[in-house]
């Protein structure tokens, strides 16, 4: 029971991933329709920030000083794989990539 709610929980945060990355939102506008008629849009405890030009240092990101890391998805041209390391430094995680990675998109939550 435990691996399969692993397993669908991965599918998820991966399809949200590549919907990210590729910039498709065709079926979201239904939603931003109907979060703009809200007077106040309440702030999502979960953030996806990416970056799609890693070099040789392997896309070093972190989150802000009020967020945890939570996953780290490096993405490559042969498929996605959790990120190769995961670092404290000044009591920051930093979540890096390998060199044959193209993309990196990080989650954060809010603390």
């Amino acid at each position: 029971m435990r691996s399969s709610m692993m397993i669908l929980l991965s599918s998820i945060v991966a399809v949200f991933l590549m919907l990210v990355v590729t910039g498709r939102h065709d079926g979201m506008h239904v939603i931003e329709t109907a979060v703009a008629a809200t007077p106040v849009a309440p702030v999502s405890p979960i953030r996806a920030i990416s970056s799609q030009s890693c070099s040789s240092d392997g896309c070093p990101m972190r989150c802000e000083s009020d967020e945890a890391l939570v996953s780290a998805i490096c993405i490559g041209v042969t498929g996605a794989k959790f990120s190769d390391t995961i670092r404290v430094d000044n009591g920051v995680l930093t979540a890096t990539c390998g060199s044959n990675t193209s993309n990196i998109v990080v989650l954060c939550a809010r603390k």
